[in-house]
């Protein structure tokens, strides 16, 4: 059976408002899908339609979370003096995307991290180092003024990180939503959130998809500097 890792929503899509695409502030992304053969009409349809794609995704997962939510709600019991808990409760099916603590310290940090540490493969390399390890080096690490010990391994990055124009397309689609994610949780700037999301809708629903190796071609795209 095929475990679906879906990310975590944190706020209700429903109020966020559609860009005015028209703006001088999507000027560029305007204009680079009029330099590719569209007309402005056309180009302004294609931002809007991506955008709206996004969107309604967004809104359905919000649902399966506030459902999921209520249902948990429903079957949990009153907590007991010893810590009980319901053998009969469900295990969730939303699973939220965490990456290391490498990664969330460069988020944090507004430094750049490639997008496979936020894919399900190093999600899952992270999880697992962290039930399994018996690495007891420490190492200081200064954090808001505090220098506090803590284990080396977290400052490390893996061995097995790809380029980001190496990944496989379902790699890189999981990847850039649960990197939305993690950059608004770190609460960066709302341009910046708003611009890599416009840039990832883009990229994704690309004409040039349908292409032979159109997807490639787009990876290499999106990974240069």
């Amino acid at each position: 059976m095929v475990e679906i890792i879906i990310p975590y929503i944190n706020s209700d899509p429903v109020l966020e408002v559609q860009p005015n695409f028209e703006s001088p502030a999507f000027a560029a992304c305007t204009a680079a899908l009029i330099a590719s053969g569209l007309t402005a009409e056309a180009a302004l349809t294609q931002l809007v339609d991506g955008w709206t794609q996004e969107y309604q995704e967004r809104v359905v997962l919000w649902q399966q979370q506030i459902d999921e939510d209520v249902h948990h709600r429903k079957t949990k019991k009153k907590k007991l003096k010893i810590n009980d808990f319901n053998a009969d409760l469900p295990v969730s099916d939303v699973i939220i995307l965490r990456p290391s603590q490498f990664v969330l310290q460069k988020v944090k940090n507004m430094e750049f991290v490639k997008l496979w540490y936020f894919s399900p493969d190093s999600c899952c390399e992270a999880r697992d180092w962290n039930k399994s390890s018996t690495d007891d080096t420490l190492g200081l690490e200064k954090i808001d003024g505090i220098v506090t010990l803590k284990s080396f391994s977290s400052f490390k990055a893996s061995n097995k990180a790809l380029q980001d124009h190496d990944l496989s397309w379902r790699q890189f689609d999981m990847a850039k939503t649960s990197f939305l994610v993690h950059i608004e949780k770190a609460s960066w700037p709302d341009k910046h959130q708003m611009t890599l999301a416009l840039f990832f809708m883009l990229i994704t629903n690309h004409e040039h998809r349908l292409c032979l190796r159109g997807e490639k071609i787009l990876l290499h795209y999106a990974s240069m500097d």
